[in-house]
């Protein structure tokens, strides 16, 4: 009897396993279930899923299914499964790990920058975890290969996964559109967290995939255009009396730590802070993400464009912004005189800053590999008090006025769970669990520091004999864990900004939007260069505004820019680095050869005749070439390369002349190191 039980189950799984349809359904079904449970981190998560929202629990289960019946055209159809199911599950085990490190959900676009984060991957996962996600890769792709040479072959059944395919296909291709056109799921995510738990991660991550630019608006054309830019007058453009230098700080998971209500500090974590907002021009500001998405808040601000228009997900700084330049505080600031610097004590490649800044309108880009003598936080971040030297030479090294936009890196998370090497704490009461008070007691103290680079550079600034006027604001609330509920604020999208100057000014206090910030800043100036400035400064009281800013939003990235007269923005000619590195002289020191210039880095790298070579880092001054002999007529440069391996400046050449002998005063001090 046991045995004709066990054999009749067998034939029952086999009938189903050889049915595309049955076998579809039935597959995608429970790879669906942990999918979902693994997004939700909860063991009856696909089950939640289900119950909460049946309807998009079908959706996703059909975009599944019908992956899975294409294997049934494939002979070696077990292999083919198991590439489908490490396909979905495997992306849903990564979103699972992200949500513990970072908050918001995996999108297509972090594959795009994934070769800056490996750079970085340290920070999120211990020694131990990145040998067990090595092992597990290597077991999985041993696993396909073995499965691919051990798998028997199965018969094709062609016509059979056609209709089913069809059929699968058609059912979540009709609840997608029917969901879409009546509402039932938006044209855009204003928080991705709560998108991903509704519709589900399968679908949100595939929309992540195709989902990009802003759609064409329905009433597009040249005499929409025109209403818009007779409304905001954008022919009038007042010259300001007085033209300050503007500096804007983007802080990394910058906020004001009481506003959480039931939490008490040891001291205040931002004392500097603190009475800015007291005494300065301030307010909420509304930012696009919570947790991680520095560029998209970064863009916002940049650019005056609301990223609620784009793709799901999408990051500008990766997409249309590699090829597309467009308006921003950096070009309508030239156009008064201005020398645009930006700064980021973090690797320039990073959201493709090095690129992107070149369609922003910099003069200059000066990221961490660039930069000399910083010191880093337990975590590696370089600590933000690098920025104010940097800052005050670059505004020096100019005879007009400049406009500087620097994004800090040192409150970045991920935080630690339990004490690290060389940390410092503000011991905090009110958080029961060890593990998260600890993070917090982490994160306090990087604030601390990070407010003390403010209170810096507001004395550096007040120090400089020209007016300033010195915009701060976090990019987003911290990666931590904790309800909105837990906030005297009603939203974990809200940063605060404030507005300091060096000479008296009357404290206005306002709640906007990100992309609403340069203009407000420049409205306080008197200054109105651009078109989305005029836009936020004149119109935003319309109720048309909203509208009317994703019609010129459009028309500027993807449209003709019929604003523009069909002219585009040109690329700036930008420089990396505010300072010239330049090769003075090579000296020839006891066998070994050492590079003699100005400003080079630990990130400089000593190429011969076009190939790079083992270069140590000795001082901004020189840098010996290890292991190399020189010979007459060599061509040597000094580049400027990343984590990641890319190159980001290069010097001019210098030839080699042959010499064998160290005539520099210098000379003996490079020998002893």
């Amino acid at each position: 009897m046991k045995h004709t039980s066990n054999n009749g189950f067998g034939v029952l799984w086999k009938k189903i396993w050889n049915s595309p349809l049955w076998f579809g359904l039935l597959g995608s079904f429970c790879m669906l279930l942990l999918i979902e449970s693994l997004s939700r981190h909860h063991f009856f998560g696909g089950i939640l899923f289900l119950v909460q929202e049946p309807v998009f629990f079908l959706m996703n289960w059909m975009v599944i299914a019908a992956f899975l019946s294409l294997t049934y055209f494939i002979p070696k159809r077990v292999f083919a499964q198991a590439i489908v199911a490490l396909v979905f599950v495997g992306l849903a085990v990564i979103n699972c790990i992200l949500l513990y490190t970072r908050v918001t959900p995996l999108e297509a676009v972090d594959f795009s920058i994934l070769r800056t984060g490996i750079s970085i991957v340290n920070i999120y996962l211990t020694v131990l975890q990145l040998i067990l996600c090595a092992a597990a890769i290597v077991a999985a792709i041993a696993g396909l290969v073995l499965l691919f040479i051990k798998s028997p072959k199965s018969p094709i059944l062609a016509i059979h996964a056609v209709f089913t395919f069809a059929g699968f296909a058609v059912v979540a291709s009709a609840l997608i559109v029917s969901l879409t056109v009546f509402g039932a799921i938006p044209s855009n995510f204003t928080d991705l967290n709560e998108a991903y738990d509704t519709y589900g991660f399968t679908y949100c991550f595939s929309r992540s995939i195709f989902d990009r630019g802003i759609p064409e608006p329905e009433d597009y054309s040249e005499y929409s255009i025109e209403e818009i830019l007779s409304s905001i007058g954008s022919e009038e453009n007042h010259e300001p009396e007085n033209k300050p230098n503007v500096i804007m700080i983007q802080l990394e998971s910058f906020m004001d730590v009481n506003l959480f209500s039931d939490l008490t500090f040891a001291e205040n974590p931002v004392p500097n802070f603190t009475k800015l907002k007291k005494t300065c021009s301030g307010g909420q500001l509304y930012v696009p993400s919570v947790g991680a998405g520095t560029a998209n808040t970064e863009f916002e601000v940049l650019t005056g464009m609301n990223l609620d228009e784009f793709g799901t997900g999408e990051y500008p700084y990766k997409t249309i912004l590699q090829q597309k330049s467009c308006e921003s505080i950096c070009y309508n600031l030239r156009e008064l005189g201005y020398t645009t610097h930006g700064f980021h004590n973090n690797t320039g490649t990073f959201y493709s800053r090095h690129t992107a800044y070149k369609n922003l309108g910099f003069h200059t880009f000066t990221p961490l590999e660039y930069m000399s003598g910083y010191a880093v936080n337990p975590l590696g971040w370089a600590k933000d008090e690098c920025l104010t030297a940097q800052i005050i030479e670059a505004m020096e090294s100019t005879e007009k006025q400049d406009f500087v936009f620097a994004v800090s890196v040192q409150g970045h998370g991920k935080y630690p769970t339990e004490p690290v090497e060389g940390e410092k704490l503000i011991l905090v009461d009110g958080i029961a669990d060890d593990a998260l008070r600890h993070q917090f007691e982490y994160y306090a103290y990087q604030l601390w520091e990070m407010d003390r680079f403010i209170g810096e550079l507001i004395d550096a600034l007040s120090a400089l004999d020209e007016d300033c006027v010195l915009v701060l604001y976090g990019d987003h609330q911290p990666s931590l864990t904790y309800d909105v509920e837990d906030l005297s604020v009603d939203s974990k999208y809200i940063s605060e900004y404030v507005i300091w100057t060096n000479d008296s000014s009357e404290q206005q206090i306002r709640n906007i939007e990100a992309y609403q910030l340069s203009a407000l800043v420049l409205d306080k100036l008197g200054i109105e260069n651009g078109l989305l400035t005029k836009l936020h400064q004149r119109y935003s009281a319309s109720s048309d505004y909203l509208d009317a800013l994703r019609m010129l939003q459009y028309d500027m990235l993807y449209g003709d820019m019929l604003a523009y007269g069909g002219v585009e923005y040109t690329p700036a000619d930008m420089q990396m680095g505010y300072q010239d590195i330049e090769i003075q002289h090579v000296t020839y020191i006891e066998e070994r050869h050492y590079i003699v210039g100005k400003h080079f880095t630990k990130s400089s790298v000593v190429y011969v005749n076009g190939k790079s070579k083992n270069t140590t880092f000795i001082s901004d001054t020189v840098l010996l070439l290890n292991d190399e002999k020189l010979e007459a007529g060599d061509q040597i440069t000094v580049r400027q390369i990343t984590g990641d391996f890319v190159e980001l400046s290069t010097t001019q050449p210098y030839i080699y002349g042959g010499e064998q002998s160290a005539s520099s005063t210098i000379a003996p001090k490079y020998a002893e190191e």
